[in-house]
């Protein structure tokens, strides 16, 4: 799970405490619970330096019935509008590295009996790979203006 991921869940399970699950859901799973899948993404060009993946991430809110669920996954849609849309990204030992994920998306629906989708979207940036040069050391440059009518 990359580190965006981890963070919206942290963000999502402070808002919601429940059971997590990540891997797949179990057969006789916990109610209320979460399921963050892997998100899919797709690349576009950013800048001369960078390049950008767009992720989408359909987050399964699990509850007694489709009502409870609607209404949590709203919650969590709402704090996170509150926060205007700014997540804290988060070491693997939870501890805040100071920088954040903007998400550009979210959005809730009910999905069958008992389940609610909460869709985020957002973009990362990343710098394209570049060669290693060696830098240019001890050089001169001869320099001098030249005279008009003179060659």
């Amino acid at each position: 799970m990359n580190q965006e991921v981890g963070s919206i869940m942290n963000f999502f399970y402070n808002v919601f405490p429940c059971k997590i699950y990540t891997k797949e859901v179990p057969e006789n799973f916990a109610v209320p619970s979460m399921y963050f899948p892997a998100p899919f993404s797709f690349d576009g060009n950013d800048t001369t330096s960078t390049f950008k993946k767009t992720y989408s991430l359909s987050v399964k809110l699990f509850h007694k019935d489709s009502q409870q669920a609607d209404d949590e996954a709203e919650k969590i849609a709402d704090v996170v509008r509150e926060k205007r849309s700014i997540i804290p990204i988060l070491n693997d030992d939870g501890s805040n590295i100071g920088s954040y994920l903007r998400l550009s998306r979210i959005e809730t629906r009910i999905a069958d009996r008992g389940v609610a989708i909460i869709q985020v979207t957002w973009d990362s940036r990343y710098f394209y790979e570049r060669e290693e040069y060696k830098g240019l050391e001890n050089f001169k440059i001869a320099s001098g203006v030249k005279e008009s009518g003179k060659e």
